[in-house]
């Protein structure tokens, strides 16, 4: 008996308690009221850090300006220190890796680098390299333009380097080199992609080589021309913090000796 039971009870259906329609309804409402409080909420959040982005904007177009007179003296003591940018860019690892021995040879020309953004700042930014008189082209300044499209893509248009017979760097490895071998130093394949032929790559997208420059080099070049790694400096600050307090404390001690004797 007790097993029928229990089978009849197993085979029986849960009950579910009846559904009160008008609470339904009810609760529905609120939450509708409520979703549309989240989203007026939501709205005034957008609208004030829309407002925010145009005040950093005048805040930054502001200091822009007051650097540029900053730049302009830096700028003008580095073209004092021979192969400045060369020894920078070969202390980034990012741009180091593009740098073949050919390249490096014309980048001791380089004298000025400078890196100007658009009055707006989103818009845009271009890049001057300013170089000496060099037997690689007739150029003494390459400038790379970056602008954003009314779609919202980065497209760039660059100077047109006039190289001189037989110092192309930028022919594909069929073509002729002349007198300078391309990537005798690093072995990038059949078509390297070097900083030359970044320069005069206009495809359209992300650059990521140009905002190294802008944000990363341009900002602070000294600390890549010094080779400073700014990890190892913290940690030597540290081990000198260290040594002191070490010596201070030897200090103490001896004095404490003193006074028991």
């Amino acid at each position: 008996m007790v097993s029928a039971k229990m089978a009849n009870a197993q085979a029986s259906p849960r009950k579910m308690p009846k559904l009160d329609a008008t609470a339904d309804q009810n609760t529905n409402g609120d939450s509708q009221d409520i979703l549309e409080q989240i989203d007026l909420i939501q709205t005034q959040l957008d609208s004030l850090n829309d407002q925010a982005s145009d005040e950093i904007l005048k805040v930054e177009q502001k200091y822009n300006q007051m650097r540029k007179p900053h730049y302009k003296k830096r700028s003008d003591l580095i073209a004092k220190i021979q192969d400045f940018w060369l020894n920078t860019f070969m202390n980034h690892p990012q741009i180091a890796a593009l740098l073949d021995e050919a390249e490096e040879e014309v980048l001791r020309y380089l004298t000025q680098l400078t890196v100007e953004e658009t009055d707006d700042i989103r818009s845009g930014y271009k890049i001057i390299f300013q170089f000496k008189t060099n037997p690689f082209f007739e150029n003494t300044q390459l400038v790379k333009e970056f602008s954003m499209s009314e779609s919202g893509e980065m497209g760039t248009t660059e100077t047109k380097i006039s190289w001189k017979p037989g110092m192309a760097l930028t022919e594909k490895s069929g073509g002729e080199k002349g007198k300078v071998k391309v990537g005798a130093k690093r072995d990038r394949g059949e078509d390297p992609f070097s900083f030359f032929s970044w320069f005069e790559d206009n495809s359209v997208g992300g650059d990521e080589v140009g905002e190294v420059i802008k944000d990363d080099i341009w900002a602070n070049p000294m600390q890549y021309y010094l080779d400073i790694d700014e990890e190892e400096e913290e940690l030597d600050e540290d081990g000198e913090q260290d040594e002191d307090e070490e010596i201070e404390g030897e200090g103490e001690e001896g004095a404490e000796g003193e006074e028991v004797e």
